[in-house]
């Protein structure tokens, strides 16, 4: 191929996507910051935002490698070393944007996957153990991850569907979140924090998500294409939905209705979809937002009574929500029908997946390895970091974690009592 093989059109889409889906680090960093206390935001954010730099340049010089290289397990670290051997105006096989614009786009799942774990362990890693996690995560669970499933490996291979990261990104971070749960352990007096420290920060960070989703899904179609504009109506419709039932849960159990439930259904919905948006109609991405709302909500309150500190409900929405949903994939995907050569006109994606037995068991299969490869190995490679070298802060560091990791606070108070003594 050459750059005649090229779409200006899907390029230039794919291009904006890539900025959405980008969009939604920053996003996610007042959404997770709002959500903590008030004396933990700035930790929190700040290990959100420092993965658009370290995570990005992991992706530039072996990531893209080892998720879209050669081989069975993990992609040839040195296939696409630094970006060598991907062209710049030639065309991803049975694609119409370049080589580089593909790499970029899916730099950025690269980039956000890692950082949904830090929901869960707030207030229990330190900074420079926390880079140093993200990296050997992204390294011995993302890539190996991408590449099974969109990278030519052995579950692609098998059959096995995800649309736009159901496995790839939220079981696999969701998962690892609840394994580093239980390998840190709980916070102290964790049913006393201050939690969420600001509600209108973590509206803006939702609504940023929710805009970004429209590109990390319909992204996924990789192009300007009738299946991008379904995936991007299904994106919403399940969110949607997934805030009215979930809402009407919370309400009738607590008697009030609230605004921080809605935002965290807001993006259950989201989750579930990812893996099957581009495969189901919109009628059945009502369907997942019932789903979603009902049995994410389930599942984030189940651990609760557990007494798992998942800070952030990091599990339950993702790491439930994005396993669920990857198996719902062989029950609401189109039928059999769609399939055949003379597809009709009505189906999402033609001749790519079925609603069948045969699928619906595939899709659990490769659920349950993803479930298991990644929450031992993040059990371990926490425990192992725990071995040699501090990585949970001191009880006097936790008071007020901003100030004694970063010496910056989220917020500046002038007191009247310092005004007064400038004058």
């Amino acid at each position: 191929m050459n750059s005649s093989d090229i779409s200006k059109a899907d390029t230039l889409y794919i291009n904006a996507c890539t900025g959405l889906v980008l969009f939604m680090t920053p996003g996610l960093a007042l959404f997770y910051g709002g959500l903590v206390r008030e004396k933990a935001a700035n930790d929190m954010m700040i290990q959100n935002f420092v993965a658009l730099g370290i995570l990005s340049l992991l992706w530039y010089v072996i990531g893209f490698s080892m998720s879209f290289g050669t081989g069975n397990f993990v992609g040839s670290p040195m296939e696409y070393f630094l970006f060598n051997n991907v062209k710049k105006h030639e065309a991803w096989p049975l694609l119409k944007i370049s080589q580089e614009s593909f790499a970029v786009f899916q730099m950025m799942f690269a980039i956000i996957t890692p950082i949904l774990m830090t929901g869960t362990f707030a207030d229990r890693m330190r900074f420079a153990p926390y880079c140093l996690f993200i990296v050997l995560w992204s390294i011995l669970i993302y890539f190996p991850a991408c590449h099974q499933i969109w990278g030519g490996g052995l579950m692609q291979q098998m059959g096995v569907w995800d649309f736009a990261g159901g496995i790839v990104v939220h079981t696999t971070a969701g998962w690892s979140a609840l394994s580093t749960a239980l390998a840190l352990g709980p916070r102290k007096d964790k049913d006393n924090l201050a939690e969420p420290h600001s509600v209108p920060i973590v509206v803006v960070g939702t609504g940023i998500l929710w805009f970004g989703w429209f590109g990390f899904n319909g992204g996924s179609a990789l192009g300007m294409n009738t299946t991008a504009v379904t995936a991007v109506t299904n994106t919403h419709l399940a969110a949607a939905m997934a805030v009215c039932v979930w809402g009407i849960i919370d309400w009738a159990i607590t008697k009030k209705p609230k605004l921080v439930p809605l935002c965290i259904a807001c993006v259950a919905g989201l989750v579930v979809v990812t893996p099957s948006c581009g495969y189901i109609e919109p009628r059945d991405a009502l369907l997942v937002g019932i789903w979603a709302g009902a049995v994410c909500y389930g599942a984030v309150f189940m651990l609760k009574r557990m007494g798992v500190d998942d800070a952030l409900d990091v599990w339950g929405v993702h790491g439930v929500g994005g396993a669920t949903g990857t198996i719902l994939i062989g029950v609401l995907a189109d039928g059999p029908e769609c399939l055949e050569k003379k597809a009709p006109e009505w189906c999402v994606f033609p001749h790519s997946v079925a609603a069948t037995p045969k699928q619906l068991w595939i899709q659990f299969v490769a659920v349950l390895v993803a479930v298991v490869y990644s929450f031992v190995v993040t059990y371990a490679l926490v425990k192992l970091m725990m071995l040699i070298m501090p990585v949970k802060p001191t009880d006097k560091e936790v008071e007020d974690l901003d100030e004694a990791l970063h010496g910056e606070p989220a917020y500046q108070y002038v007191t009247k009592t310092v005004l007064e003594g400038a004058n």
